[in-house]
Formats: structure tokens, sequence, C-alpha cells
């Protein structure tokens, strides 16, 4: 929550500065930090829960799939949740305990004149949760990304699961073109491996400390969107190497300069192909698809409106919170004895 009012001023700029209305998603245990809450806390928790929800409102929010954590008090928080706030709560496979859906499976956005069809799926229900179902998310997913290829341009899925189905998704979900996933500890980078031709998978850690941007350029929607990020973080990585290089005489050519020295004289042979390799990729793509992971650090800067409002619901909060009992120092120890034991306080 603390990156709300860093989140609010990154969206913003970026709608201001590029004139680009972003779709603004969430891939799941956006509300709580876990399955299982304390029950001293749960009223804090509940309430910077919503605070959430109001920052997303403000800032803009299409889509928000239902994770695992989310559910950690019961399903009627998160209706009150979804009747409080105009965002669209989606998950095609949680059910009630009759199997029926008990969220939209997917929604549909528009823009620029294309449709992005989002849905979302996860793979856990907290063992105390007795009103939540679960239908088998991988069958369940494809059946609504089969369902959305008759009607939208592009498919999103956005994947709650454990670390390693994150490993599977791509095989998993062939027919989505970008599957983001939540509830792993990863980031990815612009210079990971993606699968040729998608889907492109991304994900941004935990706690709310960066953003997954992507960014799509489409001159032709017959044409497969190729991802460019590699190329151009590679571009990025070559160009400063030669400029190093560079640097130890600017007035003369770098095979001057290392006339003497053959390694460094391959080296910058290989830099150079690269570099043919790689814009001649970006040249002759169509359909580009570019992925940055934003940190939201200071610099970003912060919303005032915002910031004062997520420090005011997080001393609200701090106030509801109850410090766990300690065990007095004064206590007299028992004599020990043959058998160990261990207590544990919470």
């Amino acid at each position: 929550m603390g990156g709300l009012s860093r989140k609010s001023v990154f969206v913003n700029n970026y709608r201001t500065e590029k004139g680009i209305d972003p779709i603004i998603i969430d891939a799941g245990d956006a509300l709580f930090a876990s399955s299982v809450l304390a029950a001293r806390n749960v009223e804090a928790d509940k309430l910077q829960a919503k605070a959430l929800m109001y920052g997303y409102e403000k800032i803009g929010c299409d889509a928000l799939n239902v994770g695992g954590f989310d559910l950690a008090t019961g399903s009627d928080f998160i209706y009150s949740l979804q009747e409080e706030f105009n965002i669209p709560f989606i998950s095609a496979n949680l059910t009630d305990i009759n199997d029926q859906l008990l969220f939209e499976p997917y929604t549909i956005v528009e823009r620029s004149g294309f449709k992005i069809g989002i849905t979302g799926v996860t793979n856990h229900v907290p063992t105390h949760i007795v009103d939540v179902k679960k239908r088998p998310y991988k069958e369940t997913g494809n059946a609504i990304i089969q369902e959305l290829k008759q009607k939208v341009d592009y498919i999103v899925l956005l994947a709650n699961v454990q670390n390693k189905q994150t490993k599977t998704l791509a095989t998993d979900f062939p027919d989505a073109n970008y599957i983001f996933f939540s509830r792993n500890t990863q980031k990815t980078r612009p210079s990971s491996k993606q699968v040729e031709n998608g889907p492109y998978i991304y994900g941004n850690g935990i706690q709310g400390k960066y953003l997954s941007v992507v960014e799509m350029n489409i001159n032709n929607v017959n044409d497969p969107l190729i991802d460019i990020s590699t190329a151009k973080e590679k571009l990025s990585s070559i160009n400063k190497r030669l400029k190093s290089l560079q640097a130890k005489d600017p007035n003369r050519s770098l095979e001057e300069i290392y006339a003497d020295n053959p390694s460094i004289i391959k080296l910058i042979t290989d830099y150079r192909q690269q570099t043919t390799k790689y814009e001649t990729i970006m040249a002759n793509t169509v359909n580009t698809t570019k992925y940055e992971n934003i940190s939201l650090s200071k610099s970003v800067g912060e919303d005032p409106e915002l910031l004062a409002f997520v420090n005011k619901t997080l001393a609200t909060c701090k106030s509801l919170r109850r410090k766990p009992i300690k065990v007095s120092k004064n206590i007299i120890k028992p004599k020990s004895s043959p058998f160990k034991t261990k207590t544990i306080i919470n």
C-alpha cells in the first residue's frame, strides 16, 4: 500500500506524457499479505484493503483477479468491496459450494480500436474458507481463453499461482498472448528469455514495489506480436560497453585504439555483429511488444492527496492492531526434565 501514491504519479504521468490510456490490471493477492490473518488484526487488515481499493479506483483499475490471499476473510468481504468500488473483480474458476461462479470469468477492454480480453485464475483457496471452491485452473482457464478468441484481438491471463506453476505457464496456456502472475517473489527482467511469439510471461514480485509495464505497437493484427525487450536491452548494454571502450581515445577509431590487442578487437567485432542482428530484428518486426519493470522508488514522486489518505489510513490501522502478548520475564521456570518441549505463543 505504501507505493500507491507513487503508482498514481507514474500512471498519471504516463497518460499525460504519452497520451495513452493504459490498461491497468492486478494478478491477485492485492488485499492481504497471507491467506490466514491474525484474529486480533482483522479489522485493521480490512481497513487497509478498502483503502487500497479506493486508491485503485482513483488510479483506474480495469481488472482485478481474485487470488487465494484475497479470500482470507471469506467471500462476503470481497462482495462488499465489489459493490462499493467501481473495479471489475474477475475469476474464471472460483465458485460457491454449488459450483456457481462467484465473479465474472473475464472482462473485455477496448483501446485504440482493439479488444483485449482479460481473464484470471487461482490454484489456491485457504483451507479455512469453506464457502469457496475452485474448478481446475488449467482446464477452466483454457476454456475461457478459447471463448475469448472468438471475441477479442488479444488475450491476457492473470494467474495467481505458486512458484513452481509459473515455470509451465507458457505450455499450460499456449493461446494466451500475455500472462501476468502473482504470489511469486520473482521479478521478470526485460532480458529474460521468453517463448518465441508468446505467450509472454511477467511477474513483478510482491509488496507492490514494482510495476510491470508492457507497450504494444500494432500495425497489422494478423501478424504476430514480437517481443523486442531483449533486443533493446542488449543494444543498450552493447552501446554502453562500446562507449566505455571509446573513452580511452575519443579521436581515434576503436580499431586503431586496440590494434595491438586482438582479444579486444574480436570483442568489438562481436558487439557490432550483435548490434546489426538486434537492429534488424527491430526494423523488420511488424507488431512489437516491449516490457519494463518499473521500481516505485522515491524518484517517481508522490501524489499528495493520495499520500495523505494512505498515511491517515495506515495510522488508523496501526492504532487498531494489537501487539501479541509477551511472556513475562518474572515467570518462574520449572526444573529441567528429561523431556524437551517447545512452546509457541502467537
